[in-house]
């Protein structure tokens, strides 16, 4: 009798060991190397389950036996979880400038076409999750939906609705409220319409800039902005939770000897780009108070780096943009953009572009004091999602000195912590979204092998990359 009833605990405990049966519509990968740049680590011949939407299981050696509706060998490749663009403008269609009652207006009006287009292109270099600084609301709230649906395939989106920037700027991607009644209306409508975020613009003054902050709050809304005259300083003061682009070029960020070179040198043209970094000292009690003030408050910034080196360039796009690349772009909002930045150069000599060039390393060093001294620093490409432009954007951030495993982690878990994500994406483990890219190489080796990717699974469905780009030349 005893031995019978230790035979019955013997294989109780066996079968507690045992994997659970896997789900009816599961699928198995396994083979392939795992990165977790929470641990800084790489987990050779890694294995995972997902179920629907999420990750059920994961591991590594011989995956789990057991009935797959699907088994995938994923040997030779890399596995993250799924990039997070925390700056992609996903629903913007091109720039236009147009004449209304006789004065130039400039629009950004969304197109379906070209944003599925710029959807597919995101997910296909990896990006399951963006944050939309800026665009249409309503079309941002169509753009939710038909991703819901299943009508559109393409990243989940936050979403800022309206920039709020004064004329000559127009149209649906943009709001100029001027009373207090205009300004609850429209914070009011973005709320309704299922926006997280709040964009105020550079041409805003300080007064315009407090208003919106506060109306952003009242109606539950973060309040980002890309400023130029107005100093981040007094942004953080008024409230503001996000701030975009490295661009802090308010002369009130410079000490007195520089600020008044600086002003006297601005114009109606784009040089204050390089200027400000010309000028800016560093290791100054204004930019020393700005830091301290960014970390207290814990506001975020994202530093969109490839935007100061495109201007920089502009004037030899072909080595910062591969002609090649093109492609992944709608052919469009290509042309548009290529236009508005060859007008944004008006004025600027060849040794304006040097200067400007000469810069960029003041840019970088600018970007890694922010992340040494513990500001929460977001990633972002300022394009339409994605794109061969991320892996770049994460580029720049290692030359900046940001080291590599830092930088994979804020393109996934914390660029999804900061998103208030981190619960159900950015990390691959079990009750997870299932949010994995799986690249040819490995990044960690070589940061610009991030656009080197095979697949990528977005809440549980896999796409490869052919399949996402098999049309792109039909549209050159």
């Amino acid at each position: 009798m005893r031995r019978f009833t230790i035979m019955i605990a013997a294989a109780l405990a066996l079968s507690a060991c045992q994997t659970p049966p896997a789900p009816d519509d599961a699928t198995l990968y396994y083979g392939f190397a795992r990165l977790d740049p929470d641990r800084e680590e790489i987990v050779e011949d890694a294995w995972l389950v997902v179920a629907g939407e999420t990750i059920v299981r994961t591991g590594a050696g011989a995956p789990p036996l057991g009935r797959y509706a699907d088994r995938r060998d994923m040997t030779g490749l890399f596995a993250l979880p799924g990039f997070v663009d925390a700056h992609a403008h996903i629903t913007a269609g091109p720039h236009k400038i147009e004449f209304r009652d006789g004065a130039p207006a400039v629009t950004i009006e969304s197109v379906d076409e070209i944003t599925q287009f710029s959807a597919r292109m995101a997910l296909a270099f990896g990006v399951t999750t963006v944050r939309n600084p800026g665009g249409d609301p309503v079309a941002n709230a169509r753009y939710d939906e038909n991703i819901a649906a299943g009508v559109w395939v393409g990243p989940e989106a936050l979403h800022a609705g309206a920039i709020i920037q004064p004329p000559p700027f127009v149209g649906g991607a943009f709001a100029y409220p001027q009373t207090e009644e205009e300004w609850n209306a429209e914070a009011a409508r973005q709320a309704a319409l299922g926006m997280t975020y709040f964009k105020l613009y550079q041409n805003l003054t300080e007064d315009e800039l407090a208003t919106g902050v506060r109306v952003a709050h009242e109606h539950g809304l973060k309040a980002i902005a890309h400023l130029n005259m107005v100093s981040w300083m007094r942004a953080v003061e008024l409230g503001i939770d996000g701030l975009e682009h490295a661009l802090p070029t308010s002369p009130d960020l410079l000490e007195s000897e520089q600020r008044e070179k600086y002003l006297a040198d601005l114009g109606p043209n784009s040089k204050f780009y390089y200027r400000w970094f010309e000028l800016a000292d560093f290791d100054g009690p204004l930019i020393g108070a700005l830091v301290e003030l960014l970390v207290k408050e814990q506001v975020q910034v994202n530093m969109t780096l490839g935007v100061n080196e495109i201007v920089y360039n502009a004037d030899r796009l072909d080595e910062i943009i591969p002609v090649e690349d093109h492609r992944f772009a709608h052919p469009q909002n290509l042309a548009a953009s290529l236009g508005f930045l060859e007008a944004g150069r008006a004025g600027w000599s060849p040794e304006d572009h040097e200067r400007g060039r000469a810069a960029m390393p003041k840019v970088l060093a600018f970007a890694k004091m922010l992340y040494d001294a513990g500001v929460p620093m977001m990633l972002g490409t300022d394009g339409n999602g994605g794109g061969p432009t991320f892996a770049h954007e994460a580029a720049l951030h290692v030359e900046a000195g940001i080291p590599v495993w830092n930088v994979l982690r804020m393109i996934t878990s914390d660029n999804a912590e900061m998103l208030g994500l981190g619960e159900r994406t950015g990390r691959i483990a079990a009750g997870m979204e299932a949010d994995i890219v799986f690249l040819r190489k490995n990044p960690a080796e070589d940061i610009s092998r991030l656009r080197d990717v095979e697949l990528v699974i977005a809440n549980g469905k896999a796409h490869s990359f052919a399949a996402l780009t098999y049309d792109v030349a039909e549209l050159e």
